[in-house]
């Protein structure tokens, strides 16, 4: 394999031609000047020599004098690949030394490759002989050289001046973007103030400092009230305006040594340091600062000419020593803020620990409710509906969560904070279809087969896009008999968008779901939408049944729902019946469904099944 050695000052130019030729079957060798190149050279000989000409230590013609001169390399081919070549003369130099080749960089790999195996093949063209004198010629051609040398040289210290100018610049550049990614790291972007992770170091040194001084020191968490209709009405842009007029105002009532950040969105945060040692001084003192802060922030905001008024609700929560980490400080401060907006906005709290004890236990409860819904923790407890010869006619589905702990949980708990958490789609989709389970299995007993089971839907199972799709395909599943499975909807459900109601109403009316309006009369719907809406049931609420025999006002209210129904076509039944004066009441004035205590209370499976035995044998 031909044993080539390649001389360059650049790493780069070596790996370039060491890639090329080793691609090609060549042994690669290399040098970064001539000194280098002379000694591998002597010591294992190359077939073919390719070097630079501008290099330190040994340039590439003083490089090539001394080959020539040497008795076992001056034989060898030399070849010159430079781009430092600028004049006609500085290749007939190289080739008056003696270079078998002069090729420029860049070269492409085929046209370097062509010219490389040509040198290969024909080898050295001339051997110069070394003059025992010097000759007019040889001073001639020395000259030359030393000139050519120094203009490369004043070349080369022009191309390291701008080199040097350009990377003076770079740093300059550099230094400019660093300073300026600091701060972006540290200081938030539209109001300039510090952003959470500043916040966040000085409030541990805040900590600190009080630890060692023993002063109380507080966090004061800012939040705007009603910021979010002021984005959605007149766009983000006159949000920005007014964040940045808020940031403003603030910083008028800081002390000397306080901070004042922006957490994100309509948040901010103060730390006031050196307050009084006395707990009580220090909370006056916060409340001074607190209650600068709402006035200002009171005042009116011209907001590019659009004139709007704000207010705001703080949470304060005082701190000395070490005795809490940041994050907890924090989140005193956020839960005393959200007391403050309880409170009725444009106030002040202070943190609280009965709240936050309730909060801690609202966030187990949403943990435990993840696990119940994993492990179908669940259970359907189902009440007879009745008509008043004790006929039955179907039952609603109530869930029950029987927590491993804590036992049954009422719906009353967790229901509420399924809705919040968006936990209820998936807790209704198990309910949907364990019902319908329920109903495939009980189409085979003729005491059962005819029942109708009643499942209470939310207003966010019902919004879900995939819901109808949802209800359509479980159907398929369990193929039910139509109108054996009812949903139950509240007024405010249906009425929030009565034209995406009606549509998905419809749709799935056509696969033989039956509705009901749950807790009919306690919404402030208009009557007039009852006429559009594919309804089968209303279903009186239970706080008009539960005074209709003592109150005339809500024996009206009772009547007129009955006759409203009877007259649309629409079935009538009431919930909530405990007493007989109830269910004689309701009989008389024509509502001929009736559920509640009176006739049963909610039952697990098995003795709802029993209770329908029971009923099936005084019948």
């Amino acid at each position: 394999m031909p044993h080539i050695l390649i001389v360059d000052d650049k790493e780069e130019n070596l790996y370039y031609l060491q890639v090329l030729l080793a691609g090609n079957g060549y042994a690669v060798e290399t040098a970064h000047h001539g000194a280098e190149a002379l000694v591998k050279a002597r010591q294992n000989p190359p077939t073919l020599i390719v070097s630079d000409l501008l290099m330190p230590v040994m340039d590439g013609y003083t490089l090539l004098r001394y080959w020539k001169a040497d008795a076992r390399l001056k034989s060898i081919p030399f070849i010159v690949y430079t781009a430092t070549y600028t004049e006609p003369e500085d290749e007939k130099l190289a080739l008056s030394l003696g270079a078998d080749a002069f090729i420029l960089k860049p070269s492409e790999p085929e046209d370097f490759l062509a010219r490389f195996r040509d040198v290969q093949t024909k080898g050295v063209v001339a051997v110069p002989d070394q003059p025992t004198a010097v000759s007019g010629d040889d001073s001639d051609r020395l000259k030359d050289y030393s000139v050519i040398l120094i203009r490369k040289l004043e070349e080369k210290t022009l191309q390291l001046q701008e080199a040097n100018e350009i990377l003076q610049n770079d740093i300059a550049r550099r230094k400019e973007a660093e300073d300026k990614i600091q701060h972006l790291a540290y200081y938030d972007l539209l109001t300039n103030l510090p952003n959470r992770r500043l916040l966040i170091d000085r409030l541990q040194h805040t900590l600190a400092v009080s630890a060692r001084h023993q002063n109380h020191g507080a966090v004061l968490f800012i939040d705007l009230d009603h910021f979010k209709t002021l984005n959605d009405t007149k766009g983000h842009s006159m949000g920005d305006l007014l964040l940045i007029e808020v940031a403003n105002r603030l910083q008028t009532c800081m002390r000397g040594g306080d901070t004042l950040a922006r957490l994100g969105g309509d948040e901010f945060v103060v730390i006031l340091q050196d307050l009084n040692e006395d707990v009580s001084q220090a909370a006056i003192q916060a409340e001074v600062v607190a209650a600068k802060i709402i006035s200002v922030v009171n005042q009116p905001y011209y907001l590019d000419s659009y004139l709007y008024h704000s207010s705001t609700s703080i949470g304060v929560c005082l701190f000395r020593n070490q005795e809490i980490t940041v994050d907890e400080l924090l989140k005193r401060a956020d839960i005393a803020m959200y007391q403050a907006k309880n409170a009725g906005r444009n106030t002040l709290r202070f943190y609280d620990p009965t709240m936050q004890a309730a909060l801690e236990a609202r966030a187990a409860l949403e943990s435990d409710l993840r696990i119940a819904i994993k492990e179908q923790q669940f259970k359907l407890y189902y009440q007879i509906q009745v008509d008043h010869a004790r006929n039955v006619h179907g039952a609603e589905a109530l869930i029950r969560w029987q927590h491993p702990q804590k036992g049954l949980v009422p719906p009353l708990q967790f229901i509420p904070l399924s809705e919040e958490t968006g936990q209820i789609i998936a807790i209704g989709q198990w309910v949907m279809d364990t019902a319908c389970a329920q109903i495939k299995a009980w189409e085979n007993d003729p005491m059962t087969c005819d029942l109708q089971i009643a499942v209470n839907v939310s207003a966010c199972q019902f919004h879900d896009p995939g819901f109808v799709q949802q209800v359509s395909d479980m159907l398929k599943h369990h193929q039910i008999k139509p109108g054996r499975l009812k949903f139950e909807l509240t007024e405010s459900l249906v009425l929030d968008n009565v034209e995406e109601a009606v549509i998905k109403m419809q749709a799935l009316r056509d696969f033989g779901v039956h509705f009901s309006i749950d807790d009919f009369g306690t919404g402030f719907s208009s009557l007039s939408y009852l006429t559009k809406l594919p309804l089968d049931q209303l279903k009186i609420d239970q706080t008009f049944i539960r005074n209709m025999c003592m109150n005339d006002r809500d024996a009206v209210v009772v009547q007129t729902i009955i006759g409203m129904a009877n007259n649309l076509g629409i079935e009538v039944i009431a919930e909530g019946v405990e007493l007989e004066s109830q269910r004689a009441f309701l009989e008389k004035h024509h509502c001929n469904l009736c559920q509640g205590y009176l006739f049963s209370q909610p039952l697990p499976l098995a003795e709802f099944e029993a209770k329908l035995k029971n009923i099936s044998v005084l019948m």
